[in-house]
């Protein structure tokens, strides 16, 4: 007997076909499109972000030089504060000693005549307290 050939197979295999079509058609050719663009996207991203971090790079380079800049500056600043510090204290130190000197020979000179003063006293004290001790001691007045 001879038998039909079994059409169940070619059924699947138009089925397939039509449903390849229909996929490639609607979703394949879409979906590698959105996966291309994605694709060309991520690149584009990648590039900016490369050009952005040169940026920055460049940025933080430029801000590092005017901060190595503005120290150098404030350091010459601050040595010339330092000198014209120094240079002021050096003049008023200078003044003081001057100023102690002169306070000292001043006392000096006071101190001599007041000793002096006392010295030309001193005998005549002298004198006078021996006199008074003797009195005392004898216990009369002596004649001058």
């Amino acid at each position: 007997m001879i038998r039909l050939p079994d059409v169940t197979t070619i059924y699947v295999v138009i089925c397939f076909a039509i449903a390849y079509a229909i996929l490639k058609r609607y979703l394949f050719i879409p979906l590698g499109r959105i996966l291309d663009e994605r694709e060309q996207d991520e690149k584009e991203a990648e590039a900016l972000q490369a050009e952005a971090r040169g940026r920055l790079q460049k940025a933080v380079a430029e801000a590092e030089e005017r901060l190595a800049l503005a120290r150098r500056e404030a350091l010459k600043m601050r040595e010339q504060l330092r000198a014209e510090g120094r240079k002021q204290l050096d003049a008023r130190l200078a003044e003081a000693s001057a100023a102690a000197a002169a306070s000292v020979e001043s006392a000096s000179l006071r101190i001599q005549k007041t000793s002096g003063e006392f010295a030309s006293l001193l005998p005549d004290r002298a004198k006078s307290l021996a006199r008074t001790l003797a009195e005392k001691i004898l216990g009369r007045k002596l004649a001058a």
